[in-house]
């Protein structure tokens, strides 16, 4: 993508810019994704470029902060040691990062994609209301997507990326929630039978969620 080789060209240019990593499904051997999400890691996160095109997501953090982000479970950070791959770094900065969190990585709390999931839910029941289903779908796959987080986080595994998370889920027996996640990653909204999987969402609790075929 020429946005990003420009940016990357910057980054080696200035001296601001400690990393950049590649994180998301666009990197992952199932992805597929066409969005591209970035971590950039620089001294001072205000004074930086943010404009950028509708499918690159930036995620900006102060180089000081890293560490101390990644001890408390941060889950964007834990997912670029993780999965990441590094774009660029300044003096091996994301190298070292690796070598001291690389095996002793901590796990985000499962109550943050609890939350999450709770909130969007709520969205997921607003726009399901109004009858968009295009809409309604994309919040479905994020709330499924979260209690997935959860339920994983849960069980020690760190989460990879969403279309991984069935698999992952079914290591665990979490077979209920895997076919559910599994029917929305597959869902078309243009379909009759979408709008009855996702109003089978709304029927059932987070803990008894599924998605029948």
């Amino acid at each position: 993508m020429q946005w990003t080789e420009s940016f990357l060209d910057s980054a080696r240019d200035g001296l601001s810019i400690s990393a950049v990593i590649a994180i998301g499904s666009a990197i992952r051997p199932d992805g597929g994704a066409a969005d591209l999400d970035l971590v950039v890691i620089c001294r001072e996160p205000l004074n930086l470029n943010r404009s950028h095109p509708m499918e690159v997501d930036l995620r900006v953090y102060r180089t000081n902060d890293v560490d101390r982000l990644i001890a408390e479970g941060h889950d964007v950070l834990g997912w670029a040691i993780r999965f990441g791959q590094v774009l660029f770094q300044r003096s091996g900065f994301w190298d070292m990062t690796l070598s001291r969190w690389k095996d002793d990585l901590p796990l985000p709390s499962p109550e943050t994609p609890r939350m999450r999931a709770r909130e969007t839910r709520r969205r997921f029941l607003n726009v399901l209301e109004i009858g968009d289903l295009d809409a309604a779908l994309e919040q479905a796959i994020s709330y499924v997507t979260h209690l997935a987080w959860a339920e994983l986080l849960e069980a020690g595994i760190f989460p990879a990326s969403r279309r991984e998370l069935p698999s992952q889920l079914r290591a665990i027996d979490s077979q209920r929630l895997a076919d559910s996640l599994q029917g929305l990653l597959d869902a078309d909204s243009e379909q009759p039978e979408t709008r009855e999987r996702l109003e089978a969402i709304v029927a059932k609790p987070p803990e008894a969620i599924a998605v029948d075929s």
